[in-house]
């Protein structure tokens, strides 16, 4: 039997218990879209600075920051954040243990998976700020940056996989 939960969208956070360096983000990321059911994710943590903020060297580029580059099925996509939290969204829940078992070939440290509504559903203020009342694919929707001048940090991943 076919329950309303088997056909629905699931969300499921990621919560790994130290930031991932560039190199494990892109590992991880890229078995989690190879197990498959991926329909939206978004990567969250504190910013990586271009250049020093304060100190002695302040105003100076800061070299370990530059090109960080993730590799993602057919798209490269610039790290602008210390990757703290991965947020998804699965076709169904039948993807989640494809997901966990991603995390645990990857991860070399603990985490928590935790399944709760992550994404908004319907258009926040900044969505109507920068599409207007009409949005053409729902997976935008609420991941907007309302500082953000373009659409850069957004990027649609074909469904064909590379494998």
């Amino acid at each position: 039997m076919v329950t309303k939960s088997d056909t629905e969208p699931v969300q499921i956070e990621i919560f790994p218990r130290k930031f991932l360096k560039p190199a494990t983000a892109e590992c991880l990321l890229g078995e989690i879209y190879r197990a498959g059911g991926l329909v939206r994710i978004m990567v969250q943590g504190p910013n990586l600075p271009k250049a020093v903020p304060y100190g002695p060297g302040k105003g100076l580029p800061v070299e370990e920051n530059r090109d960080l580059l993730l590799k993602l099925g057919d798209q490269a996509l610039e790290l602008r954040v210390k990757v703290g939290r991965i947020w998804l969204e699965l076709e169904s829940e039948e993807y989640i243990e494809g997901v966990k078992a991603a995390c645990e070939r990857t991860l070399p440290f603990p985490f928590d998976i935790k399944r709760k509504r992550l994404f908004h559903t319907k258009p926040t203020v900044s969505d109507y700020a920068k599409y207007g009342s009409k949005v053409e694919d729902e997976r935008i929707l609420g991941l907007v940056d309302p500082k953000g001048k373009k659409e850069r940090d957004l990027a649609m991943l074909s469904d064909s996989r590379g494998d």
